[in-house]
């Protein structure tokens, strides 16, 4: 029955009864075969739905027990037991290998390499590349390059000692002993452990260059500052005896080629500007103010 709402349908004593609202409407007589065979196909019916979850219950407990003993097995044979971290001059083999915060239940598959390697970078901001392998049963084969400091910039009364990439890897109170000073505008950002940001990409592209430029040419060891605060202004210190003015950083090495060129034609004891701001041609005018 429906509680009186809509029709319903009742079997009594072999007739099939359809009420409405309570109050019966049609009334149809069932011989006793056909009451027979409703009733055994609704027996097999409900058998039926009873076998499918029985199966469907029995599927599931399987893969329940296949997914534990998965992970059993996972969390009790892969666990981390051997772990070698080669390659830093600055840092020992166990310094490294605590900052990665291993237990002794840590597993090689549960651990994540990006994680270990932000726990490395973390710890050790001067550290340049990290390289984190999984080797199976349990073992971990991390290898690290510590970063080399090749310029230094000075901003706010404290030294940073930066890259070839310019990733600032330790920040000082004390004049880090590497030779080359940079100088540079349009400073956005800069944190320790990780490259110095600009207002545009592209001044970092321009930068990069121009480092590159200046340190693959021969006159390298001479230089002691690149100044680039001013873009196309960009000038060079040569062992405290010569400004090197080359203009825009463009073209680069043939403009210190060229500065190469007239300093082979000076004393030892002479000092001055060089203008090597054109491709061309350069020129030397002498002065004792060199800063």
């Amino acid at each position: 029955m429906n509680g009186g709402k809509g029709s319903d349908f009742e079997f009594k004593d072999g007739k099939i009864i359809r009420r409405d609202n309570g109050e019966e409407k049609n009334v149809q007589t069932v011989s006793s075969d056909t009451e027979s065979r409703r009733m055994l196909e609704s027996f097999r019916e409900s058998r039926a739905r009873k076998t499918a979850i029985r199966r469907t219950a029995a599927v599931c407990m399987i893969l329940a027990a296949v997914i534990i003993l998965a992970a059993v097995f996972v969390f009790i044979f892969f666990r981390i037991n051997d772990v070698t971290v080669t390659g830093s001059q600055k840092y020992t083999e166990q310094e490294l290998y605590s900052a990665l915060k291993l237990s002794k239940t840590s597993n090689l598959f549960l651990t994540k390499t990006s994680a270990l390697e932000d726990r490395l970078r973390k710890a050790y901001p001067s550290l340049d590349e990290i390289s984190i392998k999984k080797q199976l049963p349990d073992k971990l084969i991390i290898t690290v390059t510590d970063g080399v400091g090749e310029y230094y910039i000075k901003m706010g009364g404290q030294y940073y000692s930066v890259t070839s990439s310019l990733k600032i890897i330790e920040i000082t109170d004390e004049k880090p002993d590497i030779k080359v000073e940079l100088l540079s505008c349009d400073i956005s950002k800069a944190v320790l452990g990780e490259k110095i940001e600009f207002r545009t990409e592209t001044h970092y592209n321009y930068l990069c260059k121009l480092l590159t430029d200046v340190k693959e040419h021969s006159i390298s060891p001479h230089i002691n500052r690149i100044d680039m605060s001013e873009k196309f202004d960009v000038s060079l210190k040569y062992d405290d005896r010569f400004i090197i003015n080359i203009g825009a950083a463009e073209q680069t090495k043939t403009k210190l080629t060229l500065s190469e060129s007239i300093i082979s034609t000076l004393s030892a004891e002479e000092t001055g500007i060089i203008d090597a701001t054109s491709t061309e041609k350069c020129s030397y005018r002498k002065t004792n103010e060199i800063k």
